[in-house]
């Protein structure tokens, strides 16, 4: 009898876990786009171009990579996952089908509301999109971190195509800055370009 009782919590609990993984995306689902473009790049055999510059140094470098290799590139643009994070749940203000200028395209938007007290790191997400939000052409966000080592702030930006009716990234950009405790601030961009054979 314990037994039969000890099982029906353990599928309870699991049922439970189970519902509140799949309640999780709040917002937006940053990090399942951002996997879904890892396997993407991987499958395709996609080139990356990256220019970087860190203060008055500059590189650029012309790679494929495996499935680790994308997930490590991209894992700066996972952090904006944050969004949906439970505890942020109720600190942004959201708009939802807003005229881009610039464009033909539809924006969904979350900036971060004022509270000091409780300062969350990403502070704008924005996507841009055409006709619905999974046809995604853009991702914007700002994150930004304080403590009392360091302070620094990036902007984050990845643009998509509709590539054989697949969304797909092609160029992603990290630019920002960072100043360290009695030290002197850093700026820096990344730039990626992605090709596809």
């Amino acid at each position: 009898m314990r037994f039969t009782i000890f099982l029906v919590a353990v599928v309870l609990l699991f049922t439970a876990c189970e519902n509140q993984r799949s309640n999780a995306t709040r917002y937006y689902a940053v990090d399942s786009l951002v996997e879904a473009q890892v396997f993407y790049l991987y499958e395709s055999n996609a080139k990356l171009t990256k220019t970087a510059t860190i203060g008055a140094n500059h590189e650029q470098t012309i790679t494929t990579k495996d499935t680790t290799g994308w997930r490590h590139e991209l894992a700066v643009f996972a952090q904006l996952d944050d969004i949906n994070r439970p505890s942020n749940a109720a600190m942004y203000n959201v708009e939802n089908a807003l005229t881009d200028v610039n464009s033909n395209l539809l924006v969904y938007s979350l900036e971060a509301k004022d509270d000091p007290e409780h300062p969350i790191p990403v502070v704008l997400f924005k996507v841009y999109y055409l006709g619905s939000r999974e046809n995604i052409r853009k991702i914007e966000g700002l994150y930004r971190e304080e403590n009392s080592l360091l302070t620094s702030s990036r902007r984050l930006s990845m643009n998509f195509e509709n590539i054989n009716n697949k969304i797909v990234l092609t160029s992603y950009s990290v630019t920002g800055g960072q100043k360290m405790l009695m030290g002197d601030s850093v700026q820096y961009s990344v730039t990626g370009m992605i090709t596809l054979p």
